[in-house]
């Protein structure tokens, strides 16, 4: 039996506390909830340099609501993301082979931006979202 103290289980609000899900979840790296995140580059920037590496780069998971159209597309090279929608409706715009694909999401629908993909999405009604994403390496562009 190990002499740590053990961790909290919870509950969290992944719209406050988002977690940190590692490639593969060890004893030595472990779930993790990332209290005082801040939901701003700052915070991202951080949560990478402390949780990811080249060689296993986890999964952040987050509920975050967009009440208007994405600022910018963004591209994420070291994994696929997955958005869950809980409310509102959007559609998703994603670049595949130099053609845009457009992606009508309501409550319950998924959509998978793959690696590489660079993608951004209109927002209709005010969106709330889960979100599996693969920080490391992401980048953004105007639209």
């Amino acid at each position: 039996m190990s002499n740590e103290e053990p961790r909290s289980t919870g509950p969290y609000r992944l719209d406050e506390t988002p977690i940190h899900l590692p490639s593969k979840v060890s004893a030595a790296d472990p779930v993790v909830p990332l209290d005082g995140f801040a939901f701003d580059g700052e915070s991202f920037g951080a949560y990478v340099a402390e949780h990811c590496s080249p060689e296993a780069p986890g999964r952040l998971l987050m509920i975050e609501t967009t009440p208007t159209d994405w600022g910018a597309w963004e591209c994420h090279h070291d994994g696929d993301e997955v958005v869950i929608v809980l409310e509102g409706k959007a559609t998703f715009r994603q670049e595949i082979d130099g053609e845009e694909r457009q992606i009508s999401v309501g409550p319950g629908s998924t959509v998978i931006n793959p690696r590489g993909v660079w993608h951004t999405a209109d927002v209709e009604e005010s969106l709330r979202a889960i979100y599996l994403t693969p920080c490391p390496g992401t980048e953004h562009r105007p639209r």
